[in-house]
């Protein structure tokens, strides 16, 4: 299980961020006698033959009375890659659906955020001598709604890189009027105003009847916004920009190809955030010259979100309304004089906290296993033992996540006491994560595994959104290209067997590093329970209590992993019984267990 975090409780002006569960080591494995030299043969020539897994023991204890979060229609979603071409089709959204996906993060990754204009539809080319990145129209806005709507919500990410034409960095009253447009009510007669370059953002019910009308006989070149929805869409979470860290300040990583060529493939460098407070750059290489400039740093972006949010919440004060923060520099390996993060959170926090509704937070787990770190993911990092970046021999008692998030954590208590507001303390959305550099594990179950056990975890301690990427992609995480789930697919298809929208996830612990738990209180009454093993030879035998059993003796179990995996099997269901106060569970080898346990 990951590190649990009490995120809002401060004693004495410090966030306390060493409750922790299930992290002692197992006791020592006891050495057998020495065997005689021909039977030792005989153990090592059967051993070879036919492998023996053996089996671990703990407990688990449940405690229904402590709610830690409740399970929302925005905590768990996705966010597509611009160059997916399926990353919303018909068939993908019904799997999604099946997996309890029910918000998406519009309008994506790799810099469209910055580039799409909302109104009109159209994509800012921020370059003098390159091709625009592409953007389809089945993934703009006016189509997106109905998907939206099915799905269940969104978490949109305003323009904070440029303005309509192209010349400058995004306008507020821009950001106004998509609020409008998602939000408002046609009746509304509420002027939004006008931008830096005079453009005319008219009123909230202007854009709202647009939404709501039908398509004129003949387009006034306004006819995509006209959707047929009268009812606001009710979008509650908003981000200004989408990594503005990554726009250059920081220099810039040799990029294959242009923003337009970059295709998911392993190893491929990420889009860099384009941002037009400096101009447009000749190519996608050139946001670098951009290092240090103070004019697209932290303080800059911080001093603009304020600005943003008064113009969004002018048109609906119900939304919450995120800016962009980063892991602290401790945890990139970076020893460049000016390596990524560097001073960023202090700079945005200083300007921009007491406007902020939450922090958006990226955050990507998943370091190359060694000899050769390029070609297989380091399972035991991901799962257990994080390996520290800047000296590879060095392990932590936690897995990588815990780690990271535990530096994250730490640094944002700091900041959020020197720069915020007494008592406020935005609480974390993690925007977009994932596991980078998306290498392939030698147990491809690892990344099931890993990401219902994130998922959970995140959603434990409070945090708005969990927002997995890509959907689809040549590294795939949850599809591949022809649509068939990943590994990563089935880890959150068994979370949603458990928990529901609007289930609250209750404590449950273990002292075994080895075993992840979870446990949540549904809504029809009944008990969901979690088991992840993540020893990859042994199966672990749980006894598990749980405080004050109100629940029935027979129930349903699911399980997936790495022997589903290697029968072709998809996730598997059976009926199990003997259930109550305590009752003993075995978990196969890196496998998921899920128990769902009606009310008595």
């Amino acid at each position: 299980m990951f590190l649990r975090f009490d995120w809002f409780r401060l004693d004495n002006g410090l966030v306390d961020i060493f409750s922790l569960h299930g992290l002692r080591r197992n006791a020592p494995v006891r050495c057998p006698q020495v065997l005689p030299t021909a039977a030792l043969l005989l153990a090592v020539i059967l051993s070879a033959a036919t492998p023996i897994h053996a089996q671990l023991k703990t407990t688990v204890h449940v405690d229904p009375t402590k709610g830690q979060a409740v399970l929302y229609t925005t905590s768990i979603g996705v966010s597509g890659d611009r160059w997916d071409a399926k990353a919303f089709d018909p068939s993908t959204v019904k799997l999604l659906q099946d997996a309890g996906v029910t918000s998406l993060r519009f309008p994506g990754n790799n810099g469209i955020d910055a580039l799409y204009h909302w109104s009109t539809g159209a994509v800012i080319n921020p370059y003098t001598n390159d091709r625009a990145p592409a953007f389809a129209p089945e993934r703009k806005l006016p189509a997106m709604v109905p998907i939206i709507d099915k799905l269940g919500t969104a978490l949109i990410t305003v323009n904070y890189g440029s303005n309509l034409d192209g010349t400058g960095g995004g306008e507020p009253a821009e950001a106004a009027a998509w609020v409008a447009y998602v939000n408002g009510k046609p009746t509304n007669t509420q002027e939004i105003g006008k931008d830096s370059k005079g453009n005319d953002w008219k009123t909230v019910g202007y854009w709202a009847s647009l939404r709501a009308a039908t398509p004129l006989p003949t387009d006034d070149g306004f006819n995509a916004l006209r959707i047929g929805h009268p009812e606001p869409i009710g979008i509650q979470l908003w981000t200004i920009g989408h990594e503005p860290w990554n726009n250059g300040f920081y220099g810039q990583a040799h990029t294959l190809g242009s923003d337009a060529d970059n295709s998911g493939k392993y190893h491929e460098s990420g889009s860099p955030e384009p941002d037009l407070h400096l101009g447009p750059v000749a190519t996608s290489k050139d946001w670098g010259h951009h290092s240090e400039n103070g004019k697209v740093g932290p303080q800059a972006y911080g001093a603009a979100v304020p600005a943003f949010v008064k113009a969004m919440k002018a048109v609906d004060p119900t939304i919450l309304v995120g800016a962009a923060l980063t892991l602290p520099v401790s945890t990139s390996g970076d020893n460049s004089p000016n390596p990524m993060g560097k001073n960023w959170n202090a700079g945005v926090l200083k300007a921009a906290c007491a406007s902020m509704d939450f922090s958006a937070i990226t955050m990507f787990e998943g370091k190359g296993a060694p000899p050769n770190y390029d070609i297989n993911i380091d399972e035991d990092d991901l799962l257990r033992t994080a390996r520290d970046p800047l000296d590879t021999k060095r392990y932590f008692s936690v897995s990588a996540l815990n780690h990271d998030y535990a530096l994250l954590v730490t640094d944002l208590s700091e900041k959020y006491k020197k720069f915020c507001p007494a008592g406020h303390l935005p609480p974390l959305a993690i925007t977009n994560t994932g596991i980078a550099p998306w290498l392939p594990a030698k147990n491809p179950e690892v990344a099931g595994l890993y990401t219902l056990d994130a998922t959970a975890t995140l959603v434990e301690d409070g945090v708005y959104a969990v927002e997995w990427a890509p959907i689809h992609a040549l590294s795939p995480l949850l599809f591949d290209s022809n649509n068939q789930p990943q590994p990563a697919y089935f880890g959150l298809k068994v979370l949603h067997q458990v928990a529901r929208v609007g289930d609250t996830f209750i404590a449950a612990s273990t002292p075994m590093d080895r075993l992840g738990v979870h446990a949540v209180k549904r809504r029809d009454g009944g008990l969901g329970l979690i088991f992840i093993n993540k020893d990859p030879v042994q199966s672990i035998a749980a006894t598990v209590t749980v405080d004050g059993y109100n629940y029935a003796s027979k129930g349903t179990r699911y399980e997936w992993g790495k022997v589903t995996l290697e029968t072709g099997k998809d996730i598997t269901q059976a009926p199990i019984d003997g259930l109550g106060g305590t009752f003993t569970v075995v978990v196969p080898r890196y496998s998921i267990t899920a128990l769902v346990i009606p009310k008595s």
